[in-house]
């Protein structure tokens, strides 16, 4: 079991140092987004298999099931940023009183799936993992995402957007 867990931390740490070298350099032709795409979903899955700690049988149950919570998440998210665009449309085109109602009911009925979905897929990962590799899970999301962006942030991108 030592052994699993040492290997995966390898696999983690050469995946996540390799990341950067993905980048561009001047004048070579553009990065290939699907190997990046790639490398970034090997470096997930090593990321949160470590930090969850998860066995090869629970690996095996798990992640089919992160796939589809994260697909329908992305799905929820999309339809809000639609909504959301939508706001910005009634904005700058000055619309009806009644108009803008409906399209703020419309932008928070989308954003109420995500919970939905948070609550759904909770129920099915407490089925397959214990209360303490969920949290796992959570808290693992979130490392990983401020890791990207650390490593991703350029210098001088620190301004806040207009």
């Amino acid at each position: 079991m030592k052994q699993f867990h040492l290997l995966t931390i390898a696999l983690a740490g050469v995946l996540l140092m390799s990341l950067p070298l993905a980048a561009q350099p001047a004048g070579q032709a553009p990065p290939d987004h699907k190997n990046n795409k790639e490398q970034l979903e090997s470096a997930r899955i090593a990321f949160f298999t470590t930090r969850m700690e998860l066995t090869p049988e629970e690996a095996g149950k798990f992640w089919p099931v992160y796939n589809q919570y994260q697909k329908a998440m992305h799905d929820a998210r999309k339809a809000s940023r639609e909504e959301f665009h939508a706001l910005r449309k009634l904005e700058e085109n000055g619309t009806s009183e009644v108009e803008i109602k409906k399209a703020l009911m419309d932008y928070l009925d989308n954003c109420k799936k995500d919970d939905e979905i948070q609550r759904l897929y909770l129920d099915e990962f407490l089925k397959i993992l214990p209360a303490e590799k969920v949290m796992k899970m959570y808290i693992a999301e979130e490392d990983f995402r401020i890791k990207m962006i650390k490593m991703w942030k350029k210098p001088g991108m620190e301004k806040e957007p207009k």
